[in-house]
């Protein structure tokens, strides 16, 4: 498989694990830690979207965009980009928790706790 292939697939999926290594300098201890605080800043943005108003959409995204691209959570994150370029947008701010509870059921089901382990 070709390298663009691979990073085809990767950023199909709701989360990136090698990315997350790389960004933890394979430090698994670093790696859970980044992951957790990354899931409950995603929660907090899953439980916020509908109910703020645009500009708070705008921030909301924005904050999501570098953390969701530093653990390796690309579909997010290009999600939240557009919800940041259109906060007024309804199919993005639906999408977007649609995605982290993708993320969230992806982490759990390739993680012994729950979390980055």
């Amino acid at each position: 498989m070709l390298d663009s292939e691979k990073q085809h697939i990767f950023k199909a999926l709701p989360l990136d694990f090698a990315h997350l290594s790389r960004q933890t300098m394979g430090d698994e201890q670093l790696k859970r830690e980044v992951l957790d605080l990354f899931l409950v800043q995603a929660a907090a943005a899953q439980a916020e979207v509908a109910g703020t108003n645009l500009e708070g959409r705008r921030m909301l995204a924005h904050r999501l965009v570098g953390s969701a691209r530093a653990v390796g959570a690309f579909a997010i994150a290009a999600c939240a980009a557009e919800l940041e370029a259109s906060p007024n947008s309804e199919e993005i701010a639906e999408r977007l928790p649609r995605l982290i509870e993708e993320m969230k059921l992806f982490v759990s089901q390739h993680t012994e706790t729950g979390g980055a382990g």
